[in-house]
């Protein structure tokens, strides 16, 4: 499909069905895991806006961070942006019913 054009085992993790093909390996030993929470750090960042709120994601992935924030921003009874004052940064935050900015 040529979605990995550029990619080598030098700049990849490349797999099979049962193992790791790069020769060292992978950097860390949860390597998968913080791919996965850098996603989503970033398709949360698509927001606009820092999010005020808890997430928890099993088996995450683009599909779902989106869907979970159209779902999220569909529904404006759950959430509310919060003025400059409130953040420590003077910046607007989207508050997720339930949590409280933090001061």
């Amino acid at each position: 499909m040529g979605l990995a054009r550029g990619g080598s085992l030098d700049n990849t993790v490349v797999l099979d069905e049962e193992r790791v093909l790069n020769r060292d390996g992978v950097r860390f030993p949860d390597e998968f895991v913080r791919h996965k929470v850098l996603d989503l750090i970033g398709d949360l960042a698509l927001l606009g806006m820092p999010l005020e709120g808890h997430v928890h994601v099993e088996r995450g992935g683009h599909a779902l961070h989106q869907r979970l924030l159209s779902e999220l921003l569909a529904s404006q009874r759950t959430w509310r942006v919060v003025g400059p004052s409130s953040s420590p940064r003077g910046e607007a935050v989207l508050a997720v019913a339930g949590e409280e900015p933090r001061r």
